[in-house]
């Protein structure tokens, strides 16, 4: 049984001849009643304390777990930023080689192709020096060929001139034939 100030100070004791001092026992029991009070309240205020520090370190221990999980949840995340960054600049890289690759690619058709046109038109500028010297060759032969007949009309006409005029016999009959022979000329050269 709990023995409490209340308690102590309304116990009484039975009388007995020459018993204690009544004076004395009820001083000595307000005393320690009083005391009592007094651990009790301490007691009860030690408790306040306590449970006071209890929910203080129970909110410490709740603090020290939420950094903990934070900081965790921040070395994880930390982790995974760092792989995902690792990745993603393979990625990057990969993605960047491939399209140097293609440009290259590209890069290497576009010769081959600017090549192909570099032959193509110095074998069309060929060709056609090649059919424009012909041409000329043949106008120079033509014109090789006029200078000759040219000539022989001019030593004949030379001929004609260094005779006396009795014996020319007709001018105009000479041009005639001189026109004639022309015309036969040209119809030689048309057909071959």
């Amino acid at each position: 049984m709990e023995i409490t100030p209340l308690d102590i100070r309304k116990q009484e004791f039975k009388k007995s001849f020459n018993g204690f001092d009544k004076h004395e026992v009820e001083t000595f029991l307000t005393m320690i009643a009083e005391q009592m009070e007094e651990v009790l309240r301490d007691n009860h205020y030690l408790k306040e304390q306590m449970e006071s520090l209890n929910n203080e370190l129970e909110r410490y221990k709740s603090l020290e777990k939420t950094l903990q999980d934070t900081l965790t949840t921040a070395q994880r995340s930390t982790t995974d930023l760092k792989s995902n960054s690792v990745k993603e600049a393979e990625i990057i890289k990969r993605n960047a080689m491939l399209e140097a690759e293609n440009i290259v690619q590209s890069a290497k058709n576009e010769v081959i192709h600017l090549r192909n046109d570099i032959k193509t038109l110095i074998t069309l500028k060929n060709n056609f020096i090649t059919r424009f010297r012909g041409i000329i060759d043949s106008y120079i032969k033509m014109l090789d060929q006029e200078m000759h007949e040219h000539k022989m009309e001019v030593n004949e006409i030379n001929q004609i001139m260094k005779e006396p005029p009795e014996n020319i016999m007709n001018l105009g009959a000479l041009f005639n034939h001189i026109k004639k022979e022309e015309e036969k000329d040209g119809e030689n050269k048309k057909n071959s």
